[in-house]
């Protein structure tokens, strides 16, 4: 994985970062570590189908996408991997198992 640093504007990534930092005669404290992204490629060949998620409760269509190269998941894995479990401690997420439950896919 490689590391991602800023040194004078500009943004450098490196699989060694000792070995960048010696090889450009700096040190640790001449850089600013950025946190990791990850690298995204762009592949034309895959295609991403719209899902739409209704209520039985509401009239509320949830829209999110959907690789066909993939089996689809059910909704409660979705919400898992999408992160969009409510969560009382750390008050993050969309929706409570209860409206979870009222979802249904529509295809």
């Amino acid at each position: 994985m490689d590391i991602t640093f800023k040194y004078r504007d500009t943004i450098i990534s490196t699989p060694n970062l000792e070995k960048k930092l010696k090889r450009m005669g700096i040190s640790l404290d001449d850089i600013e570590i950025l946190p990791n992204q990850e690298k995204k490629t762009e592949d034309n060949s895959k295609e991403f189908k719209t899902l739409r998620l209704k209520s039985n409760i509401d009239n509320l269509t949830h829209i999110t996408y959907w690789s066909p190269n993939t089996p689809l998941p059910t909704i409660e894995e979705l919400v898992k991997e999408r992160g969009w479990l409510w969560n009382p401690e750390t008050k993050t997420g969309l929706w409570t198992k209860d409206y979870i439950n009222t979802l249904y896919y529509d295809l």
